[in-house]
């Protein structure tokens, strides 16, 4: 009998110090806030040319975009799908963008994409030299996340996503 006593104590111990109402509401809470920041989940040069972005645009007085873990899995499905296809494209950006707005909720999304650059910062500036893909650097948005993908032969691609 004491042996059952025991185990139902210990069973109602580990029961209420697991999971309380409390952790799942701001589980919860913090799951609805729309934008997902996570940290240290890009690489080494994702991240360097994120910095670059954000140094071009407060060079300009523009905000410095916040990293968004929805747009980074967006970005990175896109640059497996450009890989599988061997080149660039915007291939079922409206899904991507549907999709980022569901679960952010986002009014605004927008990308940039290039292959054929051996590092970041070659990317950041051909993207600075064409009108389109630096409206994009420069536009109104808040959020962003990009990744840099490489194929089997160590060619790089690149998909950057801007949302507001």
């Amino acid at each position: 009998m004491r042996t059952i006593n025991k185990m139902f104590y210990v069973l109602v111990l580990i029961a209420v110090q697991s999971c309380s109402k409390d952790t799942y509401v701001e589980m919860e809470e913090q799951s609805n806030l729309g934008f997902s920041v996570a940290s240290n989940i890009q690489t080494t040069q994702e991240n360097e040319l994120f910095d670059l972005v954000n140094e071009h645009r407060l060079s300009l007085g523009l905000n410095e975009l916040q990293f968004e873990i929805t747009s980074y899995q967006q970005a990175s499905e896109h640059n497996d799908y450009m890989i599988s296809k061997g080149q660039i494209s915007h291939t079922n950006f409206n899904t991507r963008a549907e999709n980022i707005s569901a679960k952010t909720g986002a009014t605004d999304v927008t990308e940039n994409v290039a292959k054929d650059y051996d590092t970041a910062a070659e990317a950041f500036e051909a993207w600075l030299d064409s009108p389109n893909h630096r409206k994009n650097l420069e536009g109104d948005y808040t959020h962003s996340a990009l990744s840099i993908l490489p194929d089997e032969e160590g060619e790089l691609y690149f998909t950057q996503i801007f949302i507001r």
